[in-house]
């Protein structure tokens, strides 16, 4: 089997906070959208991310139970900054784990969300 791209799709009860997030907060791009109750964003070239209104599904939101986003980045500290910059609240930069450094922030879901990175410039 040859997997060419992955999708994670999150079913929202806070459907236009959870917007906002991922279109303003993350900055991330629209690669698709269906009419006003699904919308798939690009993570990068392979890796997507969708957002679907729950009340307009047969499937349940999650409320953020059970699973955690975890995105690479180049430049921590910024990553960080980007989100006090937007008032959303962060853990501190830990450095402790097997994945360090990191930091958690949790969408309007309750979705938690890790950053992390190789080493901090």
């Amino acid at each position: 089997m040859l997997i060419l791209a992955a999708n994670t799709i999150l079913y929202c009860r806070h459907w236009e906070q959870t917007q906002h997030f991922y279109r303003d907060v993350l900055q991330l791009d629209i690669s698709f959208q269906k009419d006003d109750w699904f919308i798939e964003f690009n993570v990068n070239g392979a890796a997507h991310l969708s957002i679907a209104d729950a009340a307009r599904c047969t499937i349940s939101a999650g409320d953020g139970v059970g699973i955690t986003l975890s995105f690479f980045v180049q430049d921590l500290r910024d990553a960080h900054a980007a989100f006090t910059q937007h008032c959303v609240a962060t853990t501190e930069i830990k450095s402790q784990g097997w994945r360090a450094p990191y930091f958690y922030v949790h969408d309007p879901e309750g979705t938690r969300i890790e950053f992390w990175t190789r080493g901090l410039q």
